[in-house]
């Protein structure tokens, strides 16, 4: 929070006023999804961001991989609640991937109210700095009442409050604090038991709280998901809610196996997907061919290769 006196289009603001900050990521369709009005870039960051979706489709992955980029840039560490079971050498792999190399800490205490209150609390932490915190899942806590109770016992409800406490707790936590703190709430989505449409558990209060809500499937094409031989796949996402700009906007995130969030295979498909490359079995730009896009995930480790296809959106951004 700073004191300032400024003034927008005539408006004069006086008091304690965190600005918006937004973090580049590099990947095209990603930030401009979260466009606003006056054409920022970028995603919010200081914010709590809700990352839901089916089970499976690569949640913790996406949530892994951003929060490791928006940490790099920081020199900062990651607080990690897991609750439900996580891989350390997944894990590592996948912020390696994004050039990511400081510490994480697990919290994990007796009970899920206290692993809640302790991720909170890491952010206020004075001799560590922990700039990104991530929840994963809100479909997986347990309140003690659950936990410790007989099977049967009617808990609904308790979910839903315990994370009306923590939203509030953490949306303090990410306003008042003078650096960025940035939450991503890992959440499952499901159909709504007896009716239409599809729910995220943990109650209303989670999606008021909550910034941005971002919804991620794996890619369909010709009805079945596009998937490579070595595991790797292609995410549609979509922004459901953005108070720092528009809604309904989509992107797309090629996640390398066992490596995350590949830039140069996203720029390969935001290119496909926004007509700055063609394809008719292999993949061209102008006159360029750079082969099929099996061949081309062969090539992830060669950055040289993927030049071509990020210098199309600098130039595409040095237009706009």
């Amino acid at each position: 929070m700073i004191d300032m006196v400024n003034e927008f289009l005539g408006v004069t603001f006086t008091g304690s006023i965190k600005p918006t900050e937004r973090f580049i990521t590099g990947l095209h369709t990603f930030d401009n999804a979260f466009v606003n009005d006056r054409g920022e870039l970028g995603i919010p960051v200081g914010k709590i961001i809700e990352l839901y979706g089916k089970a499976g489709v690569g949640k913790s992955t996406v949530a892994y991989s951003l929060a490791g980029m928006i940490a790099a840039t920081t020199n900062g560490n990651i607080a990690l609640a897991d609750l439900e079971d996580f891989d350390p050498k997944f894990l590592a792999s996948i912020l390696h991937g994004v050039g990511y190399s400081g510490n994480v800490y697990s919290v994990s205490k007796d009970n899920d109210e206290d692993t809640l209150d302790e991720l909170i609390t890491s952010f206020y932490n004075d001799k560590v700095s922990y700039p990104v915190g991530i929840l994963d899942a809100v479909g997986a806590i347990s309140p003690i009442s659950e936990r410790d109770g007989d099977l049967g016992e009617a808990n609904m409800g308790r979910r839903a409050k315990i994370m009306a406490q923590f939203s509030r707790k953490a949306l303090h936590a990410t306003k008042s604090h003078p650096d960025n703190r940035t939450l991503f709430m890992i959440n499952h989505e499901y159909p709504k038991i007896g009716g239409m449409g599809n729910i995220t558990p943990g109650g209303e209060v989670k999606t008021y709280a909550s910034s941005i809500r971002i919804r991620v499937n794996r890619l369909y094409l010709k009805n079945r998901v596009q998937e490579f031989p070595d595991g790797s796949y292609v995410i549609h996402g979509k922004v459901i809610k953005n108070k720092w700009g528009f809604e309904d906007r989509e992107f797309y995130l090629f996640m390398k196996s066992g490596q995350g969030i590949h830039k140069g295979l996203t720029a390969v498909y935001d290119a496909l997907q926004l007509g700055l490359a063609t394809v008719n079995r292999t993949i061209r730009i102008g006159d360029e061919t750079f082969g099929t896009m099996k061949s081309i995930v062969d090539k992830a480790d060669d950055e040289e290769f993927f030049v071509p296809f990020l210098e199309l959106f600098q130039s595409e951004e040095g237009k706009e």
